[in-house]
């Protein structure tokens, strides 16, 4: 990204003069204050219904407003215990300088901390004020909207000044500086200027930090997002923004007619200094806000299982066929994964053709959701990677027809380039249905190709036909091994709930097995013209975890019957 020219400061330096005050005693003598003796010098001009904000003009110059309010700190302050060396100041008129009142315990030459704007800070000792950028502590809770005028509710200013004390008065002047810059953006699309901006989130910069008064700096940064939410369709967007080395931010647009835009800086080689304008053009590319899916070593994993809803229609795909809402969901969740007889209420066979579901049969398109049984025996008998394969919408890449060709079944070897490039977390959800056991591919950069545990241990290598005593009998809440995930950690990777299988074929009400407790999704590839290769991982009664693997038979040679209905991830393939 290409910066402009960077022009002026954004306010200059302002100068507020001190007024004179009198002493204030506690008996009714005007007993003398020497000036090298601190005293609580009361400011004598008081305003009435206070505003706390100035006017910030970028283009036209800048004025304090009658009422605004400054918090002071004695910086070099001598006095007693009893006495405060902190006090709020207020502005008596509107202008480019303007003279603060106020009360504050001070001696001849005094340093005093000034900043704006000022009142006394729940939560924080006085003399550490909050410098927030996504929603304004100077106007309740104001967030950024992107105009000019909102500019004045993020005006965070500081200065020092020095106190000249003559008898009973004192006075002296402050030159106010800007904790901020503004960024002044402008943004393209394929070389055309996005004039109907409605939202900009930035991210990876500063959201907020701590000014100390005392030693004159910013510390206890946060990094996070500011959110830039316009009532108008924008064509410049202004935003308020703290000081950055390696500045390298992501910038997203939402405009007026629902597209998405976006673009990361990375080559963070520009630094940002406070009191400066940045007015940038920033060539962002449409892109889809919140994606189905995460792109792993070039595979965009899909987060959540295929499923069928009867009679539900869902954009882009066919009737029926959905993605599940959540990554843990599955139909008919089992709500004590680790009992041995499944607690969920039988479903009867009586409409099993026509049911939700979210099994299928092996290389089956036309009854794939169907568990009746008199179709247990519908699946693909050819001996080949189904990947996007569809007879006569009879039998193929389920995945692939269900979504009109934008999904697919992954093969074995895109689960194992997952596992490989991937940390691998064991763990459960605690969904309103109950705790959903499953795996986690995140890539973090922790330890990919390893299983970590609870308290960051190395458990062993993903993708390894091995098991492990996990926890004792059914207490994986207590184990080293399974942790409990959350849904933000759920939304960084990749999560297979352990939704059980499909082999009870019945003329009467029939069940899923080890739901909760086992995984089997299935891949594009097969065995032999009755079997096929799967994803699996099981958590077992006794209490051991069996690791996820990919394509291994169980013992010679013996793979899944592609008559068994399991789970399917599938992965993007659409533009």
């Amino acid at each position: 990204m290409n910066f402009k020219k960077i022009y002026g400061l954004i306010l200059g330096v302002i100068v507020a003069g001190l007024t004179s005050c009198s002493s204030d005693l506690n008996n009714e003598e005007k007993a003398p204050v020497g000036p090298n003796e601190t005293a609580v010098r009361s400011l004598s001009i008081a305003t009435g219904d206070a505003k706390t904000r100035s006017e910030v003009n970028i283009d036209a110059g800048n004025k304090w407003v009658a009422g605004d309010r400054f918090m002071a700190f004695n910086r070099t302050f001598t006095g007693s215990s009893s006495e405060s060396r902190y006090g709020v100041l207020t502005a008596s008129s509107t202008g480019t300088r303007t003279t603060l009142d106020g009360v504050i315990a001070c001696k001849d030459n005094d340093e005093l901390g000034i900043f704006y704007p000022g009142s006394y800070v729940t939560g924080f000792d006085q003399g550490k004020m909050p410098v927030v950028m996504t929603k304004s502590y100077i106007n309740s809770n104001k967030g950024q909207d992107g105009s000019k005028e909102n500019l004045k509710y993020f005006d965070y200013s500081y200065g020092k000044g020095k106190v000249t004390v003559n008898g009973a008065s004192a006075s002296g002047s402050v030159d106010m500086k800007k904790l901020y810059s503004v960024l002044e953006l402008d943004f393209t699309a394929g070389g055309v200027k996005l004039t109907n901006i409605k939202k900009l989130v930035l991210s990876n910069v500063y959201t907020e930090a701590v000014y100390n008064i005392p030693n004159n700096k910013l510390e206890d940064y946060e990094t996070g997002a500011i959110n830039v939410n316009s009532p108008v369709a924008l064509e410049k967007v202004y935003v308020a923004i703290l000081p950055q080395n390696h500045f390298s931010p992501t910038f997203e647009v939402y405009t007026a007619d629902n597209k998405a835009y976006r673009f990361t800086v990375n080559d963070p080689n520009f630094n940002l200094v406070a009191a400066k304008v940045y007015p940038i053009t920033v060539a962002v590319k449409e892109f889809t806000p919140n994606p189905p899916y995460i792109e792993i070593d070039g595979i965009r994993w899909g987060k959540y299982n295929l499923q069928y809803t009867p009679n539900s229609k869902t954009v882009g795909w066919k009737d029926g066929y959905h993605l599940a809402k959540n990554p843990w969901d599955y139909f008919y969740t089992e709500s004590s994964p680790m009992n041995l007889e499944p607690n969920v209420v039988k479903f009867p066979s009586s409409n099993a053709d026509n049911a939700k579901f979210d099994h299928f049969r092996w290389g089956d398109i036309s009854k794939a959701h169907s568990f009746a049984y008199d179709d247990k025996d519908h699946y693909d008998t050819s001996v080949e990677n189904i990947e996007k394969k569809n007879s006569n919408n009879e039998y193929g890449d389920i995945a692939y027809y269900a979504s009109k060709g934008d999904w697919r079944l992954p093969n074995a070897a895109e689960f194992e380039s997952l596992m490989k490039n991937t940390t691998e977390y064991i763990g459960y959800y605690p969904s309103e249905a109950g705790d959903v056991l499953g795996v986690l591919f995140v890539p973090d950069g922790v330890a990919h190709g390893k299983i970590i545990g609870k308290n960051g241990q190395v458990v062993g290598n993903s993708n390894e036909n091995k098991n492990i005593s996990g926890f004792s009998g059914k207490n994986y809440r207590t184990s080293t091994i399974v942790r409990k995930f959350t849904a933000e950690e759920i939304s960084k990777g990749i999560f297979f709930p352990a939704t059980g299988t499909f082999t009870n074929y019945s003329s009467g009400p029939t069940n899923l097995n080890n739901a909760g407790r086992m995984g089997y999704y299935w891949t594009a590839d097969c065995f032999n013209a009755t079997q096929a290769k799967s994803f699996t991982f099981q958590f077992t009664a006794n209490g051991r975890v069996m690791f996820a693997t990919v394509g291994n038979s169980r013992a010679d040679d013996i793979f899944p019957p592609k008559n068994n209905m399991y789970s399917i991830r599938p992965i993007y393939i659409g533009q």
